[in-house]
């Protein structure tokens, strides 16, 4: 047994080498499956990164429930950018939303009402983005309090027992009504100039089409934290579109979170790599527009949105 080296705890491990240095195939029971480079060592210390450590735990952990195993190497760590684009923007940080999605993990794997899930305080606090397992049973105690969940069992170290409560079922619903008065879609795609054409010239000419403005968020300008920017426009969009075009996991990610808010997600992905998309287990299931140019992206694209959506009004 080998020792994690995001959360500490006792793990499985494979040493290999990849990318011309050598890295380590880790199995957690806490953050899941990942893979750690050995250049990755130094950036953990950095101001930026140590302090996030149970974030990117917690995007482990929740990429390989996703059947998506990271990889943390330097070139993760080692540009401020870039982790914020690629960790922090997949991360919740209110109480609100960590609480909501407890519920939300509590709904989706509740085979009817009244049926009990079994939560692990000690391994499970990285999927709703927590620090510890003492902020997950805060959460925990707050929705029993609230009315919202059942605690059917507690133990110091083993699984709770949890029930949606009707008033549980009902937030969750509620969170998931569409925001029918917004005339804004988000869209996430791959920022290369691969696509840029893609971008440009086909989806941003929908505005024309549907009246909906579309919003890349690398052309938006601020100031503050790009992931808190992500968050609050997909909040504030009617529907998404997510290209999964060479499969970035903040794609995945992004559509994950407007799919838990009840927004619909329009996937698209061009022809030659539309074979991986159909492997991956979370996706495959959709029906994904599949383009060969940004002219048949576009004529795709509009027929969905008039089809599914309409015109904004």
């Amino acid at each position: 047994m080998a020792t994690c080296r995001l959360c500490g705890a006792q793990c499985k491990e494979q040493i290999g080498e990849g990318r011309g240095v050598p890295e380590y195939r880790i199995d957690c029971p806490r953050c899941g499956k990942y893979i750690f480079a050995n250049d990755a060592w130094l950036h953990l210390r950095e101001e930026f990164v140590k302090g996030c450590i149970h974030l990117i735990s917690a995007v482990t952990r929740r990429s390989w429930e996703h059947g998506i195993i990271l990889r943390i190497d330097e070139n993760l760590l080692g540009e401020r950018s870039k982790f914020e684009s690629k960790i922090l923007s997949q991360c919740l940080r209110s109480v609100d939303e960590k609480a909501d999605a407890i519920l939300f993990y509590l709904h989706e794997r509740s085979t009817a009402p009244g049926a009990t899930v079994s939560v692990d305080v000690q391994m499970d606090y990285p999927l709703f983005f927590c620090r510890d397992s003492n902020e997950l049973m805060f959460y925990l105690n707050h929705l029993e309090e609230s009315g919202m969940v059942h605690l059917d069992n507690q133990t110091a170290t083993g699984p709770w027992g949890l029930t949606l409560s009707i008033h549980g079922w009902q937030r969750v619903r509620e969170l998931q009504k569409p925001n029918i008065e917004s005339k804004q879609a988000f869209v996430a795609m791959w920022f290369d100039t691969q696509l840029d054409s893609a971008y440009r010239d086909g989806i941003l000419k929908l505005e024309e089409d549907t009246g909906f403005r579309m919003l890349r968020i690398d052309t938006k300008k601020f100031n503050d934290k790009i992931c808190d920017h992500i968050v609050a426009e997909i909040r504030r969009s009617r529907f998404m579109i997510a290209d999964v075009t060479r499969h970035r996991r903040a794609v995945y990610f992004e559509a994950g979170y407007a799919i838990g808010l009840g927004l619909e997600v329009i996937w698209t992905c061009r022809g030659d790599h539309m074979k991986r998309a159909e492997r991956i287990f979370d996706t495959r299931q959709y029906n994904h527009i599949v383009w060969t140019t940004h002219e048949d992206l576009r004529e795709k694209l509009k027929d969905r949105i008039l089809a599914t959506i309409g015109k904004a009004g």
